[in-house]
């Protein structure tokens, strides 16, 4: 745990009273001394892009296509938002570079250390997306991001719904439940007796800092929708490991929640963009080549076991095995694309394809 982080949550309950899990999260994750000032940021989870690079390739296919749909500006902007440790932007950076594409990358991080990671690769870095922009006829990229922004939390209580907060006993950190608040109401009704539903006030706010610097173009954002235990939707993870007691090392561990993407898209559209029909990250990936890249990757392993080059072939096997979680619906194949677009932008041709393709695996 971190003091420094534990000392600034009891100060803020001291000064006002239980917190709003929404609170504790801007200290405990993104605060000074918090879980993501320091890299490695990708050090207690795994994302998509660490599991293959074949990942942040496809995901460039898509981007060129959307390139093509803005009309092949030059440079193509496009503002990764929590970028990380790079892994996304290194191979996004080197596909771009084979396909002779000019590109002005930009990546917004709340780490000084990962900022200063990105600057190696020769990317621009920024602290907050509004200083990233305007981007106009270009797109930004968010993966797994908005299942971390600060949320709030209302249970379904026996006399109605109640929100969670954070407040004291002693020294420990405790949940504690007060009267729902008026502003969370329209959401709480919702929540039967027993289960959470988290609220995506941070999920909310980016969009509206997005609409903000989307001039013309598209969002791509990508992310954990809703799922799981009803009853504790919130996941807090450390090394790699999930901790039972959310409140116990502020600072220390990661916090997530799948997010309401109907509700980001509802957001999106009250904000003047198109939110277009989401899809399942397997889909997207088979309809961008997935299928094509796999079986060239079986052909180059026979070759390399042909050749006697058993070791190459065996990473080659393990490579190829390690991608299948990408398109597997019951692991990161389950994650959600969301496309947004500025006001008569064309929708991705590579949607339309990916719905059809859920559709078919359904």
């Amino acid at each position: 745990m971190s003091e420094e982080v534990a000392a600034r949550i009891r100060e803020a309950i001291f000064d006002h009273g239980p917190i709003t899990f929404a609170e504790l999260m801007e200290h405990a994750l993104y605060g000074p001394g918090g879980f993501y000032e320091t890299p490695p940021v990708g050090g207690h989870f795994v994302t998509s892009p660490h599991v293959h690079p074949v990942f942040a390739r496809l995901v460039g296919v898509g981007l060129e296509i959307l390139h093509g749909s803005l009309g092949r500006p030059e440079p193509f902007r496009i503002v990764e938002v929590g970028a990380g440790d790079g892994a996304m932007a290194r191979e996004l950076l080197a596909g771009f570079a084979r396909a002779d594409l000019a590109v002005d990358y930009r990546a917004v991080e709340v780490s000084a250390g990962a900022r200063d990671a990105l600057e190696r690769l020769g990317v621009s870095t920024f602290g907050r997306l509004a200083d990233a922009g305007p981007i106009e006829r270009g797109v930004i990229l968010a993966n797994e991001l908005l299942d971390n922004l600060p949320f709030r939390r209302v249970q379904g209580g026996p006399s109605g719904p109640v929100e969670v907060r954070v407040g004291l006993e002693g020294d420990r950190l405790v949940e504690v439940t007060v009267p729902c608040p008026p502003d969370l109401l329209e959401t709480a009704d919702r929540v039967d007796e027993g289960d959470e539903h988290v609220v995506p006030v941070g999920a909310l706010a980016f969009v509206d800092e997005l609409a903000s610097v989307l001039v013309e173009g598209y969002a791509l954002l990508i992310d954990y929708g809703p799922g799981g235990d009803p009853h504790r939707p919130v996941r807090a993870y450390r090394d790699h490991r999930l901790e039972e007691d959310l409140l116990a090392a502020p600072g220390s561990t990661d916090i997530t929640a799948g997010v309401d993407l109907g509700a980001v898209a509802h957001h999106a559209r009250a904000r003047g963009l198109v939110a277009f029909e989401a899809v399942r990250q397997g889909a997207a990936l088979l309809a961008l080549g997935y299928e094509g890249w796999a079986r060239d990757e079986l052909e180059r392993q026979a070759d390399l076991l042909s050749a006697g080059r058993g070791r190459e072939a065996v990473r080659a096997w393990g490579g190829r095995s390690r991608s299948s979680l990408l398109v597997d619906r019951s692991g990161l194949g389950g994650l959600v694309w969301l496309v947004l677009g500025t006001a008569g932008v064309p929708e991705p041709s590579w949607l339309e394809a990916a719905r059809t393709t859920q559709r078919s695996r359904d």
